[in-house]
């Protein structure tokens, strides 16, 4: 059984997913915990770099220990509030140090010094399955919004919230204009936090659920990776439109999604799709099924364990 030491939270949905798979987790909260563990025993090490970047004397002291041991360097780079570019002397402690054995990342356009590279984009978490009839979902009684968003908004630490908020911004003001009674929710998410079932009543009683925007994104450099509601909302049985990202036609088939370009684009497909409720739905469903069989949380896992080495499962 592959043993690995990490300093993420049982929660996070690779974690989960790769206890469900037979892997052996331990948790230790923060890096000095490390000497208390028996190494003989340990396969990998599985941790925040962007975290330990900011303490490179006791990163350069978990990296010997590790190379003692022959104790692999695993690090998976995913959208999420850290990941916002790193400083400068970050870069060149990254860089000096070489400390990762197996580089992970939703989004490839960072490239690390490192020399196993793998594309590992997120996924939908098992509890996102529906578990209904999607034929209930091709009823137009069904629904109580025409398009639905849930994004952190109001935001002010993250740069990515101000061009979100813009757009938001807009788009329902084109859209009234084009069809005064339409019917649009907004959630931001840096204001309230809608539990799992409230969040899958949305994305289930909305007809189009939008994307646009990831925590990672900066002003200068949008991330051309996935945030996870790209699978979670398919996972759920709610229909995508997201903006446009350039792994998109590498992960999904084509015919399965709809993107857009700018908030022109967005509304047009927005008023198409409100007038083709049954091309909305075949499209939502396929993407549905795609997302079952390749991109749950447990496929990640299967891939994660794939790329290592001395594989004990």
């Amino acid at each position: 059984m592959t043993h690995i030491l990490t300093t993420h939270s049982p929660s996070q949905p690779l974690i989960r997913a790769l206890i469900e798979e037979g892997v052996q987790i331990t948790h230790i909260k923060k890096i000095e915990e490390f000497s208390t563990i028996p190494l003989e025993t340990v396969d990998l090490w599985f941790s925040n770099l962007f975290t330990e970047l900011k303490h490179p004397i006791a990163l350069y002291n978990l990296v010997s220990k590790l190379r003692k041991h022959s104790i692999p360097y695993v690090f998976w780079n995913r959208d999420a509030p850290w990941n916002c570019g790193m400083k400068t002397w970050h870069r060149w402690v990254l860089h000096t140090m070489k400390p990762l054995d197996i580089y992970f990342t939703h989004s490839g356009q960072e490239h690390f010094p490192c020399e196993q590279f793998c594309y590992l984009p997120n996924a939908a978490r098992p509890e996102y399955k529906f578990t209904g009839n999607l034929e209930e979902l091709r009823d137009e009684q069904h629904y109580l919004y025409d398009i639905c968003f849930m994004g952190a908004l109001e935001n002010t630490k993250r740069a990515g919230c101000l061009q979100r908020r813009l757009f938001v911004k807009e788009l329902q003001h084109l859209l009234k204009q084009q069809n005064p009674s339409i019917r649009i929710k907004i959630i931001d998410t840096s204001i309230e936090k809608p539990s799992l079932r409230e969040q899958l009543q949305l994305i289930q009683r909305s007809k189009i659920n939008l994307n646009y925007g990831a925590n990672c994104d900066l002003p200068e450099q949008l991330s051309w990776g996935l945030p996870e509601r790209v699978f979670g909302i398919p996972a759920a049985g709610g229909f995508l439109l997201t903006e446009y990202r350039d792994c998109l036609k590498d992960t999904f088939i084509a015919t399965t999604y709809d993107d857009f370009h700018d908030t022109k684009e967005c509304v047009e497909k927005v008023i198409f799709y409100l007038k083709n409720l049954n091309t909305l739905r075949d499209r939502a469903e396929a993407l549905h099924y795609q997302v079952l069989e390749n991109h749950m949380y447990s496929h990640r896992a299967a891939t994660f364990i794939s790329h290592l080495p001395n594989q004990k499962i």
